[in-house]
């Protein structure tokens, strides 16, 4: 048997983590487009951001990363910082909520943690619809509207939101908190704008542990708890969604 080629550890550490026996929302979510993937050449990453939550200590970049080769990953963002994100091929600001691709150009468009912030979900779509091509797919992760992280955000103002989360998530900065009015976070929600177009599914996962970090011992309490809650009261949703 030949020998590795490399000591470095295979995969994201999310992927060994017992307590979510595997199947974290992340784990999940770049499962799904990282499949999707082998079959297309232009992928889309949608409010790309700077990339500020991809660490490439622990692996987080080998699981974010889509890029290879065949592939071009373009970001796209309404903040001309995205351009500074370490895993996309090429950079495309959004002006006037027009998405800068041409009708049926995309094969995969993906998003993490950006559907609470679509002020016009219809509109959102609409362009999602316009620039896939058919059988094109959308995967995306967001909050769910019933989990207890959103109820509790959804009692804190919008500009008291980076407040809140620099307790939370000690490392991210303010200016990547934006405002949230979770208009695409239940599955009658989206339902309304996916239903014409798409053949679509939602799945739900714990993960409210994550925000948790500073208390550990509320941390394990709610890894026990979580996964026995309704479904659509844990921490986040995945949309798969294919174009007709």
């Amino acid at each position: 048997m030949k020998a590795a080629s490399s000591s470095r550890p295979l995969g994201s550490y999310r992927i060994f983590a017992d307590h979510h026996h595997s199947v974290d929302s992340i784990v999940t979510l770049f499962s799904l487009a990282q499949l999707l993937a082998t079959d297309a050449s232009v992928i889309v990453d949608v409010g790309c951001g700077r990339g500020a939550l991809i660490d490439p200590d622990i692996g987080e970049r080998r699981l974010h990363d889509m890029r290879a080769p065949g592939r071009t990953v373009i970001g796209i963002d309404v903040d001309p910082i995205g351009a500074e994100n370490p895993i996309i091929d090429e950079f495309r600001a959004i002006e006037n909520d027009r998405w800068p691709f041409d009708d049926g150009t995309v094969d995969l468009a993906l998003c993490d943690w950006v559907l609470e912030h679509i002020p016009d979900p219809a509109a959102f779509v609409g362009e999602l619809h316009r620039v896939l091509r058919p059988g094109g797919a959308f995967v995306a992760r967001t909050v769910s509207r019933g989990s207890l992280l959103s109820k509790t955000a959804r009692l804190v103002p919008n500009r008291r939101h980076s407040q809140v989360i620099s307790r939370l998530q000690p490392k991210r900065e303010e200016q990547d908190v934006f405002p949230t009015v979770y208009r695409m976070n239940t599955a009658r929600d989206l339902a309304k704008v996916f239903d014409a177009g798409f053949d679509w599914a939602v799945s739900f996962h714990p993960g409210l542990d994550q925000y948790a970090k500073p208390w550990p011992r509320l941390a394990r309490t709610l890894t026990v708890v979580e996964p026995r809650i309704p479904l659509r009261n844990q921490l986040s949703l995945i949309l798969t969604a294919r174009k007709r």
